[in-house]
């Protein structure tokens, strides 16, 4: 079964051609440089030079509907309706983009993830995943009495901040100047990596807090090349990223594992395979053995979201044909 894939996150566009679970092309646009979900589709049309299929799975940031994906971090709404007129489409499925995430953990190999925690995880058991990029984002995925995987979508990355220590308290009253409402995907995001540089420089009283870095890959890049604070970044934000999949674990129970996706994580395996991370996972008191034994794996797979549309699509599709031949 043919079909069309896309992952529009607030920074990159991916849309794929798909064969079952296999992809066959894909294309990666800056998301920030088209008005809409229908440019994008057009520009991949025009790259490829040939028709698209008409069974689509489109997975976006933000809060989403059957009918209508409400862009958060991406500037515009994606509306079924319009797309399946416009490109007259058989088959058009929205999904979150973590939703999509998620469902892309059941066709994941091996060789895509590096064990950081834990033991080995049980089959047919919960899956979380929960991974920084542009926002942060969260999903829980379950396997069903019917033999089916259900992911349960959530805005999860906009629970309200909680510190742990002194410099955290520093840390949500930092924030708390500058937005008001302090969520975790303030911290864990390309912008809220700024945001901790910024704090930690202000914690040293450097005259130039506001001045020296201003992209996410600055402080990264930094840090591998020794400065210090810049290393400081990265160990906080390892650690608060740390404490909330420690709090998105004790809410599941995950046997299945912990999943770090997201577009940061394929930057900073090093400092998540340090143990910092692993530390503020653990850091919860009477609960610290239960969370000694969730297996906690680092998604090492940059289309984890289409391979999950594709999932997504062909379980539809396979529904649909079985409802059909059934006399549904």
């Amino acid at each position: 079964m043919m079909g069309l894939v896309s992952d529009i996150g607030g920074t990159n566009a991916r849309v794929a051609l798909v064969d079952h679970l296999q992809i066959r092309t894909v294309k990666v646009y800056p998301t920030k440089k088209f008005k809409g979900a229908a440019d994008i589709f057009i520009r991949f049309q025009k790259d490829i030079d040939q028709e698209l299929p008409r069974k689509w799975a489109i997975a976006a940031a933000g809060v989403t509907t059957d009918d209508r994906i409400r862009g958060t971090n991406i500037g515009w709404d994606i509306v079924k309706d319009e797309l399946v007129a416009a490109f007259h489409l058989e088959t058009c499925i929205l999904l979150n983009d973590f939703e999509a995430a998620a469902y892309g953990l059941l066709t994941i190999k091996k060789d895509s993830l590096v064990q950081i925690g834990g033991q080995i995880p049980g089959k047919k058991c919960t899956k979380v995943l929960i991974g920084a990029g542009t926002g942060l984002g969260e999903a829980t995925c379950v396997f069903c009495p019917n033999d089916e995987w259900k992911v349960l979508k959530s805005e999860g990355g906009h629970c309200s901040f909680a510190p742990t220590d002194q410099i955290e308290t520093r840390l949500l009253a930092f924030l708390n100047s500058k937005y008001g409402h302090v969520s975790y995907e303030r911290i864990l995001s390309g912008a809220g990596l700024v945001d901790l540089y910024k704090f930690l420089l202000k914690e040293q009283n450097d005259p130039d807090a506001d001045a020296k870095i201003e992209r996410p890959s600055q402080v990264t890049s930094g840090a591998k090349n020794g400065d210090t604070t810049c290393q400081r970044t990265l160990d906080l934000f390892c650690r608060i990223y740390g404490e909330e999949a420690g709090n998105l674990a004790l809410k599941t129970l995950p046997e299945g594992g912990v999943f770090v996706g997201g577009g940061i994580a394929l930057h900073i395996l090093d400092w998540l395979q340090k143990g910092t991370f692993q530390k503020g996972f653990e850091s919860k008191g009477r609960m610290k053995e239960l969370l000694k034994t969730l297996p906690v794996f680092v998604v090492n797979e940059p289309y984890l979201g289409i391979y999950g549309g594709a999932y997504k699509l062909f379980q539809t599709s396979m529904s649909k044909t079985a409802s059909t031949s059934l006399g549904a």
